[in-house]
């Protein structure tokens, strides 16, 4: 087996975990980087397992979520300079799933509040739009969950970016994001995402682009 291989085989891999193994292959021979793909592959095919076991929807998120989770409790020897209320990563784009947008849906059902105007104009940039390299220096770019305080309003039901992302640098270095930002890397969750993105009917883009469509599609229908 080769990357190209793999890759034809597994298409809708992140490109993180894409880089990683691009990454090994380049420092492995080939007889151990072949071993290598064949136990990824073989770990992709029990994670998708785990995940399609379930139903297709919110019990498929939430079992990525789980998985995430448990992944990145293995490793919380890791320290982190993330701590509640510094959301310079919330004024960035984040992808979401059909699935997970399903959850965000039902919580503004269940009584959550957001600004539907500023959910409108974000949801109209473009995929990687400049105006999020600008982070907390744009307001407008400011999650509709984030409340006043810098915190998540629905912080148990975030989506899986959001979960992963953590940084080892100072925090204050993502104020800006012009100073050097550590992210601490999990190839395993990467693998997980990786797998829950094989599902035939999941598709992932933008927060702000999928909970509009889910949103004006409840509207409709009402």
């Amino acid at each position: 087996m080769t990357a190209d291989t793999f890759f034809s085989s597994h298409t809708k891999l992140t490109r993180s975990l894409r880089k990683f193994i691009t990454d090994y292959e380049a420092q492995l021979e080939p007889a151990v980087f072949e071993a290598f793909l064949l136990n990824l592959h073989d770990e992709l095919e029990n994670a998708k397992a785990q995940i399609f076991s379930l139903p297709p929807g919110e019990a498929r998120a939430r079992k990525l979520q789980q998985l995430v989770d448990d992944e990145i409790a293995n490793g919380s020897d890791i320290p982190v300079s993330c701590q509640k209320g510094c959301s310079a990563c919330c004024h960035m784009e984040v992808e979401i799933t059909t699935y997970e947008a399903d959850i965000l849906r039902d919580q503004l059902k269940n009584g959550v509040t957001i600004d539907r105007n500023r959910l409108q104009r974000q949801s109209g940039r473009s995929l990687q739009d400049p105006l999020w390299k600008q982070g907390p220096r744009n307001p407008d770019s400011r999650c509709v969950f984030l409340n006043d305080e810098g915190s998540c309003r629905i912080y148990e039901h975030r989506p899986v970016m959001c979960r992963r992302h953590s940084v080892t640098s100072p925090a204050k270095n993502c104020d800006t994001l012009d100073d050097k930002i550590t992210i601490r890397y999990f190839p395993r969750v990467d693998l997980y995402i990786s797998a829950a993105n094989e599902d035939a009917k999941v598709k992932v883009g933008p927060l702000a682009k999928m909970l509009q469509m889910e949103l004006l599609s409840s509207d409709s229908n009402k």
